[in-house]
């Protein structure tokens, strides 16, 4: 609107003025190039166009993402530029994940006897298996899996199997010294770990620790001199949450499903502890999963299943969650008709870029973009 009352003034001024056309018309450029630069363009719906890739990590940057196929197969690669290429078989035994600069992929890979190994990318389809700790046997033809790693790419996280039969344990592998897998601290003997993602310098690490009767419990493991302490996350009352999913840069915000396992979404922070996340028009029959958060912990994205459909949501410091379709649409953002934005996987670092997957109008599985601003 201001930039039509600015062309109308010009043309009356014109009209009277001949003279001052040539100035007067710069100044008007100049003018409405600066209304322009003065609105944000706001938030964007991008469908990729790549079917069968579900999102599982980002660069900080969102330049490229990583992913498997609907059945943790195969490992895939996309950048905006070059679109979705395979890296690799793939397998069950972990998920893809790239560090924040983007330079290092870590995922699952099955070696020469068979086994499903923890591995890093090494370019084309190749990859250098990392395996697990010393003496370490498989569990059937499990031996480890990696899940996560840190910004610079040093540091891998995920379960190893053990040199005990079929007892997995969280840990991590240093990537620059190439050593076996450490395996990280239990607060009980006997149930399983796992370690999903860790923040930008690898001095924390959330998953989860099952419970002596097998609930698995969000837990995280700090950094303590040379080693790591493993406390779990638990509501401000004591009771126990579902495991952590993922973690902020800065390590102080960490996101998950279940509070007080129950059906809502959680995040801990420092300052406040253990709260849970809810979604304005969620009942309380609907679950809800927080999978990524951005690295000020300011923006969470995750899913909510009610037993019929799965719905993409959104939450911002501040506000209730909200569904992303609904956000989109209260924005003034179309999305085609026939869209279903099941999930929202990642957020990137700066909190400006979502990844995630849904139905597109041909019933397909697609990855689609969200631009926050």
């Amino acid at each position: 609107m201001r930039a039509l009352i600015v062309w109308r003034i010009a043309y009356q001024y014109l009209q009277r003025n001949t003279m001052k056309t040539i100035w007067f018309f710069l100044l008007l450029v100049l003018n409405v190039i600066g209304v322009a630069s003065a609105f944000p363009a706001g938030p964007a719906f991008v469908p990729t166009g790549v079917i069968d890739m579900l999102p599982t990590s980002m660069s900080d940057d969102a330049s490229i993402v990583v992913g498997t196929g609907p059945y943790q197969v195969p490992n895939l690669y996309y950048t905006e530029g070059s679109g979705a290429s395979i890296i690799g078989d793939g397998c069950f035994n972990g998920l893809p994940a790239i560090s924040g600069d983007g330079t290092t992929v870590v995922g699952c890979h099955v070696n020469g006897q068979g086994n499903e190994n923890a591995a890093k990318w090494l370019g084309g389809t190749s990859w250098q298996d990392l395996g697990s700790e010393r003496g370490a046997v498989p569990c059937g033809t499990s031996l480890s899996g990696a899940y996560g790693v840190n910004q610079d790419g040093s540091l891998a996280v995920g379960l190893p199997w053990r040199a005990e039969v079929c007892h997995a344990n969280a840990g991590y592998w240093n990537l620059t010294n190439r050593l076996p897998a450490r395996v990280l601290p239990m607060l009980f003997d006997g149930p399983a770990t796992r370690a999903n993602a860790l923040n930008a310098n690898g001095n924390v690490m959330v998953g989860w620790q099952d419970q002596p009767t097998g609930e698995r419990t969000a837990a995280k493991w700090v950094r303590n001199g040379a080693g790591y302490v493993e406390e779990l996350i638990l509501t401000p009352r004591g009771g126990f949450n579902g495991e952590a999913m993922a973690v902020s840069a800065d390590g102080r915000t960490i996101v998950g499903g279940a509070y007080d396992f129950g059906n809502f979404a959680w995040m801990w922070r420092p300052q406040t502890g253990v709260q849970p996340i809810q979604v304005l028009g969620a009942d309380n029959n609907t679950t809800l999963t927080a999978l990524g958060v951005s690295g000020n912990g300011k923006i969470v994205v995750g899913f909510a299943n009610d037993g019929v459909q799965t719905r993409a949501f959104l939450w911002m410091a501040g506000s209730r969650g909200i569904f992303l379709d609904r956000f989109l649409a209260e924005h003034g953002v179309f999305v085609p008709a026939g869209w279903s934005l099941s999930v929202a996987n990642l957020i990137s670092a700066d909190g400006k870029t979502i990844y995630g997957w849904g139905f597109n109008p041909d019933k397909m599985i697609e990855m689609y973009k969200v631009v926050l601003d």
